[in-house]
């Protein structure tokens, strides 16, 4: 492929990356909010709400870090492939 089409994958990737990266921001401060409302829970009922909730937000983050370890290895072999085409352009 050509240095602009790396580039372009480049550019969307990492968007995308991004975006993964402050979804998994907001659950992770989920998934702390719901420990501490179950550690802090007097009652039985809703100690077991708050763990069911904590296990589905960290469920959910274990899928989007899997996604995001697939984007960072496309990340890597597009790097590898734009700087390969960098190497090849010619300026005159």
């Amino acid at each position: 492929m050509g240095l602009t089409n790396e580039a372009a994958y480049l550019y969307v990737h990492s968007k995308d990356l991004i975006s993964l990266t402050k979804k998994l921001r907001r659950l992770s401060k989920t998934a702390e909010k719901h420990t501490t409302k179950h550690q802090n829970a007097k009652d039985e009922e809703t100690k077991v709400k708050h763990h069911k909730k904590h296990a589905t937000v960290s469920k959910k983050m274990k899928e989007l870090i899997e996604k995001h370890n697939r984007i960072i290895e496309r990340l890597r072999s597009h790097q590898v492939a734009f700087a390969h085409a960098l190497s090849k352009t010619k300026i005159r």
